[in-house]
């Protein structure tokens, strides 16, 4: 090797030993990103044990990547770059294709953290439209950008639908029959998108759903969610920042949900409302676009007026003390839509006032945490299980807890993946 290479070679690892000895000598100063909105990874304990499980390794790799020096100056110029990548037609539309995404359904090959107050909001997967390709791994989620408001474009797999019924199927028959169970699919806002041009990058949700709902029992109830927000579609009922819908939209879905059970849903004007502003959710998370950034969302909640107990359940099954609706929960470092349950748990129980002896499980995914709380007036316990993080069996919990309705709310991610269904259908017996 000739001497100049050789000094070159010297001079390039002397520099990246010292910008890495820099880092790691430099105290952190944050504890949140405030261009991300999330969370700073805080240098991880060591324990022999967490370094062979392979978690203190993989949480110094991301402590490293989140406190490297100038760290915000290179996401910065990093969104910019996005921004180039990701085409832009004359009406000021874009596509961006991002690893992870909307964060709907935990990676089958991911690993949960495991603190006590603290959930992994891992991603979901994206999807192609190949309906004999298992989806559930493919990790890429497409976002389309037009003007100020960022949709998650939907891919159909008649897969992941039919995945979807046979477990939905598959736990109602492992149940007391006198049980009663609904499914309760909510559409993403991109099924309302009045640019017919950019929704037809989309396949239709509605036609989605119809493939699983005519796969379900009949037993099974059906709640029409999808024509309860149609009627309010132009009503601030989806985020322009985040997947998720607002409260108000999570409200419309529960009156159909009420009218099928054959109850009547409480007028919004009884509710205390408060609001959050500069809200910028995964969208923005994902995309850190300017056209999200320079107009932030506002969370509108409502306040339940039932008396209530809540208790969260950690991954170690510490019961944590929480409220359903609560603005102090909504942190940059949680998300802000923390406001709502303080984000997801594997499971929890509420005990209202309400003395009926129903009792109802909701198993979903964080579409449910807004419309959860319009539940307490009509059940004197609600149990929420999230299965992307809860391990038991749930045919054991519906019978521990003496359930006497089944809510599956899940939002149309189902029919775009099969992340969702193999987690519910390993917490079910194995079918014959």
């Amino acid at each position: 090797m000739k001497l100049q290479a050789k000094l070159n070679l010297a001079l390039f690892l002397l520099f990246i030993f010292g910008v890495a000895a820099v880092n790691l000598l430099r105290p952190q100063s944050q504890s949140v990103s405030e261009l991300e909105q999330r969370s700073i990874q805080q240098a991880p304990a060591f324990t022999t044990e967490r370094l062979f499980a392979g978690d203190y390794t993989r949480e110094y790799d991301n402590y490293f990547s989140d406190t490297f020096t100038n760290r915000t100056s290179l996401v910065k110029v990093g969104a910019d770059l996005k921004a180039l990548k990701g085409f832009t037609d004359e009406e000021g539309a874009s596509i961006f294709v991002q690893n992870g995404g909307d964060n709907m359904a935990v990676s089958l090959n991911g690993k949960i953290d495991t603190s006590d107050d603290k959930k992994d909001h891992t991603s979901t997967s994206g999807t192609k439209k190949d309906d004999k390709t298992d989806l559930s791994n493919v990790n890429a989620t497409k976002y389309l950008i037009l003007k100020d408001q960022a949709m998650t474009l939907f891919a159909y797999s008649a897969q992941a639908a039919d995945e979807y019924a046979k477990v939905l199927n598959q736990f109602k028959n492992s149940i007391d029959p006198k049980i009663h169970v609904y499914s309760l699919l909510a559409p993403t806002s991109v099924e309302y998108i009045k640019n017919e041009k950019y929704k037809a990058m989309s396949d239709s949700q509605k036609e989605a759903f119809a493939q699983i709902n005519k796969q379900l029992e009949p037993s099974i109830g059906q709640i029409d969610a999808y024509g309860a927000l149609d009627k309010h579609s132009d009503e601030y009922i989806y985020f322009r920042t985040d997947h998720h819908w607002t409260a108000l939209g999570a409200y419309y879905a529960y009156t159909n949900f009420m009218n099928a059970i054959g109850e009547k849903a409480i007028p919004l004007s009884q509710y205390k409302t408060g609001t959050i502003e500069d809200y910028l959710g995964t969208a923005y998370k994902a995309t850190l676009s300017v056209n999200l950034k320079d107009h932030p969302d506002t969370i509108t909640y409502y306040s339940p007026f039932t008396k209530y107990q809540y208790s969260a359940y950690s991954s170690t099954n510490k019961a944590l003390k929480r409220n359903v609706v609560d603005p102090a929960y909504a942190k940059k470092g949680n998300g802000l839509y923390a406001v709502f349950l303080d984000g997801d748990y594997p499971w929890g129980e509420i005990t209202t006032a309400k003395k009926n002896g129903k009792r109802i499980a909701v198993i979903k995914d964080s579409y449910a945490n807004s419309f959860i709380p319009f539940l307490l007036p009509h059940f004197e316990k609600i149990y929420i299980v999230d299965p992307r993080y809860y391990k038991g069996s749930l045919t054991d919990f519906m019978k521990k807890q003496q359930i006497t309705d089944v809510l599956f709310l899940n939002n149309s991610t189902v029919a775009r993946n099969t992340g969702i269904s193999k987690l519910i259908g390993g917490l079910l017996p194995v079918s014959n």
